[in-house]
């Protein structure tokens, strides 16, 4: 019986040293925590502090290059000149805002990134604005525009392979656009060949005039971007009828006169 007593005895004191030992643990890693944390802190705003000094203010990353993506060689040139990006100085100076402010200011393309990627490049990517038509303003100028509408350059005359219409708006709009494009892509080859005189009016609607029978032309009233199809069907029929003018705008009810 003794001796059972006395084993459990220091069993009891043996598990009291053990948790006192694990309190005192835990008591002195909790103690070392907040200079554990502040420690970290003070190694992130160390690096972040050195990078700032290498970006901003020394010769270490200095902006030395220009990248251009999105267009050709050649035309990237054309980017840089526009973009006029100051090198020679710290890369984390250089003002990536006005550089866009720049480009976009030049209307050729319809949307433009700048970064920077180290040690001491200046990264532009640019997406070109593609012409879908030439349009002859109420001016007599020639206003070249994308898809959108969106007028971004104005010429002496339409570029090779890019359609001319005029136009009774100032502007004409995507609606516009969209209806004129319609027109000429539902038109069989043959027959677009023949078209001349394209039209898009305030209202965005789109006529045209055609050959007929000889030398004879006449006004094609196409209306607006829907039917495409169905409109150049009409057109193709109702050109060996009687009648100046093909109105297939409302393609259910068409009408030559």
């Amino acid at each position: 019986m003794l001796e059972r007593g006395t084993s459990h005895r220091r069993l009891a004191g043996t598990g009291l040293a053990s948790s006192r030992t694990r309190f005192e643990r835990r008591a002195a890693a909790a103690r070392r925590r907040p200079r554990l944390v502040a420690g970290v802190l003070v190694a992130v705003l160390v690096v972040v502090g050195l990078v700032a000094w290498l970006g901003w203010f020394s010769s270490v990353l200095t902006a030395s290059r220009v990248e251009v993506h999105g267009v050709s060689p050649a035309a990237a040139g054309q980017v840089r000149a526009v973009a006029q990006v100051p090198l020679g100085g710290p890369l984390m100076r250089v003002d990536t805002d006005a550089v866009t402010a720049r480009l976009l200011a030049g209307r050729s393309w319809s949307s433009v990134s700048v970064g920077r990627s180290l040690p001491d490049t200046v990264v532009v990517t640019v997406t070109p604005r593609v012409a879908v038509l030439a349009v002859r303003n109420p001016r007599g100028e020639v206003d070249v525009v994308d898809r959108d509408g969106f007028t971004f350059r104005t010429v002496g005359s339409a570029p090779a392979g890019v359609p001319l219409v005029s136009s009774g708006a100032a502007q004409v709009t995507k609606a516009g656009v969209d209806a004129a494009l319609a027109a000429l892509g539902s038109l069989a080859p043959d027959l677009r060949a023949d078209v001349s005189g394209i039209s898009v009016s305030a209202a965005d609607q789109v006529s045209f005039t055609v050959k007929a029978k000889g030398e004879k032309r006449k006004t094609v009233v196409w209306g607006g971007a829907d039917n495409g199809p169905r409109k150049a069907e009409l057109v193709k029929i109702l050109l060996t009828q009687p009648g100046a003018t093909i109105d297939v705008s409302v393609p259910s009810s068409p009408v030559t006169r």
